[in-house]
Parts: C-alpha cells; structure tokens; sequence
C-alpha cells in the first residue's frame, strides 16, 4: 500500500534509518561492555536461543552416541571372547593337573606294592592296545632290552593282572587274566579252597572252572594266587566272589568272580621278575 511506511526503503531516508540502528548498537554495545543493565536480556536470550543450541549439536551427539556404542560392544565382545579363551585355558590345565595328581596317586600305590612284592619289578606302561575285540591283551613299554621273558606275571597295587605271552626288544603283549585263554590257579583266602580262575572275555567277570556243589564259596570271597604251577607267585588278589548259582542238571557251580583289578583302567603295572636269573641277560642276545 501506498502509505505504509517501511525503515528500508531506497531514497534518502534509509540511510537515515541504517544510522539510528548503527548508533542504537554502538549504545548497546557500550552499555554492554561498562554495566550491567543488560544481563536479564542476555539471560532471557540465552533462555530463548539455547535449545537452538541442544537441536542444532543433536547430529553430532547421535553420532558420538552411535561411535560409542558400537566401540563398547567391540569392546564388551573382544573381551568375552578373551574370557571365554581364558576359561577353556584353565580348564585344560585343570585337567591336565588332576590327570598328573591322579597319576602320581597310582604310581606311589604302585610303589608301595613294589616294596612289599619280595621279587624283584619292573615299572611297566600301557602304550596300546591291540584291535582284536575277541582276545584282552595289552602292549606295555618293556621288552627284551629290559629281560623280559613270557610267562612273567604283571600286577598292580590292586592284584593280578595278567601275564606276559610275547616279548619284543622294546615292547611286549599282556594277556589280561579276563581273556578266555587265562587261567590262573586261585584258592579261596577263607577256608584255602583251591580252584581255576578263567577269563570269561568280559573285564569285569571271571568264572571259576568246575566247582563240585558240595564247595563253600559265598558271595564276597576273596580269591588270591594260589602259588600253584610256579606261574604266579602266592598270595595276590584275583577277584570276589559276585554270584554262586546252581545250574540244573549240573554237578558243579557258577561260581563268578569280579577281578580285584580294573582292567580296563589300568595304566601302570609292575612286572615280576620270580627269580633271579629272569634279570641276566638271555643267552641268545649274548654274543
């Protein structure tokens, strides 16, 4: 409209316009800068303008926010995974140390049996075992280097455990006393009763071969070598009496014997040396 009037127009007067601000400004600025007249105004204009400042920094703090909490879970999960590495670390060697705690437990059992055993032993391990399922036999780390000979008894701290049957220069073959072709003359530790007590291919059975029914065997027997056929020495433990049955039509009993050895545990074994010429070297390795 033709009548409005404006402060910024072009003629002369705008330049008038321009100079009253100028001079309002250099007042305010004096003021500004020698008093204190104009703190409520900034104050209250700091009121105003300050959530510009929170909206116009929000990009950049969504961004650190975001940086942040992608670098915390790198983090959070770097060191999960240290933990978890950790972890299974000292579980390894946790079993590695009871496995070496357990070991040195059988081998001071062992011995102790050596000291008591009045023949002279040997220290043998099991290093393998052969894949035939049917036959129990074992491969120790004694051989004819170390003068084995077969038909050397092999025990633990626990009893009998089987008998060398073939001898190599380092390595020799085990016949554990639960294989079928075992047989090891036993007596009972109670009475002295004497019997045969033959592998029946299980670890964990042995029988007892014909047992006439008139015998007293009871469950929980204890059945030691009996010395007999200068085989096995007297007096170590074979197994216990786990059943006595009367078979029909049969004039002997079942009698079934749980070995006094875990046979299918066993690591460490001493191996018997029943006489003193059993140490000399064999005549065919002499030259």
């Amino acid at each position: 409209m033709a009548n409005e009037r404006h402060i910024f127009r072009r003629g002369p007067t705008s330049h008038a316009g321009l100079l009253v601000l100028v001079l309002i400004a250099l007042v305010l600025i004096f003021v500004s800068a020698f008093t204190n007249w104009l703190a409520p105004v900034r104050s209250l204009a700091l009121d105003l303008v300050a959530p510009l400042y929170r909206v116009t920094d929000l990009p950049s703090r969504i961004g650190e926010w975001t940086r942040t909490s992608f670098s915390d879970r790198e983090e959070l999960l770097d060191e999960v995974q240290r933990l978890q590495d950790e972890n299974l670390i000292l579980q390894g060697r946790s079993a590695t140390m009871a496995d070496v705690m357990a070991e040195n437990v059988r081998l001071r059992q062992l011995l102790n049996a050596a000291e008591l055993v009045q023949a002279r032993v040997l220290i043998a391990e099991l290093v393998g075992i052969p894949p035939d399922v049917e036959t129990h036999r074992i491969i120790v780390n004694r051989g004819r280097l170390q003068h084995l000979r077969p038909g050397q008894p092999v025990i633990d701290n626990e009893g009998l455990v089987g008998q060398v049957v073939n001898v190599g220069t380092d390595y020799s073959e085990v016949l554990l006393i639960s294989d079928r072709n075992s047989a090891v003359p036993v007596q009972l530790e109670r009475s002295g009763l004497r019997a045969i007590a033959e592998g029946t291919g299980a670890f964990d059975t042995l029988r007892l071969r014909n047992v006439p029914q008139t015998l007293d065997f009871r469950v929980g027997d204890r059945l030691i070598t009996s010395g007999l056929g200068d085989r096995f020495p007297k007096g170590f433990p074979v197994g216990e009496v786990i059943s006595v049955s009367h078979p029909d039509a049969s004039p002997y009993l079942e009698v079934l014997l749980q070995p006094a050895v875990d046979l299918q545990s066993v690591r460490h074994m001493l191996v018997l040396f029943t006489d003193k010429t059993s140490l000399e070297t064999p005549a065919a390795d002499q030259p």
